[in-house]
């Protein structure tokens, strides 16, 4: 089940961003508690995309919560929407990155000005990048990581966008994890 995130789910964010696993491909080290409530207060200041339909949800399965999926849009950029997630591992492998991020496209295109949805991640990500490639994105690009991520592991391999346009995405009939 997902739901739109609420400041009340700080602690759940607090607990998921301090997990070094979960953060090695983010940042290379678990965020402290004031970093993350500072990542949170940004991305939830963005109503403009909540009266559109984007957003962050947080996601549970009987009652435990399981990590949070987005669907936001870019500055500047109407036209195009970001996806993303973050999960505990206890989520990994069992395919909810993969039923999230589907979910997170078809709320994306559900805006009827979203044309195109991006997800980036660092190339050494092969459990994303499968995720990305599983729900139809395509890779489109390839950069070095910037300078600041040099403690994120695989940092030399860089970072790849993935993308898909409307008009090549078609609604999930079977399941794909």
């Amino acid at each position: 089940m997902l739901r739109p995130v609420r400041v009340a789910d700080l602690d759940l964010m607090v607990d998921l961003n301090a997990d070094p696993e979960v953060m090695t491909y983010i940042q290379g080290r678990p965020a402290g508690p004031a970093e993350t409530a500072a990542e949170w207060r940004q991305r939830l200041d963005h109503q403009s995309d909540v009266a559109r339909g984007l957003g962050y949800w947080a996601g549970f399965e009987a009652g435990t919560f399981v990590g949070w999926w987005s669907a936001s849009s870019f500055k500047g950029q109407p036209e195009i929407s970001g996806i993303g997630y973050r999960l505990p591992v206890t989520g990994w492998g069992r395919g909810l990155a993969t039923e999230g991020a589907e979910a997170m496209i078809r709320q994306a295109f559900s805006c009827g000005d979203i044309d195109r949805v991006v997800a980036s991640t660092m190339a050494a990500n092969t459990g994303s990048r499968r995720v990305l490639e599983k729900v139809g994105l395509k890779q489109y690009a390839s950069w070095d990581a910037v300078p600041d991520r040099r403690q994120v592991v695989g940092w030399k391999d860089g970072e790849v966008g993935y993308e898909l346009s409307r008009a090549g995405w078609t609604e999930p009939t079977a399941d794909r994890s």
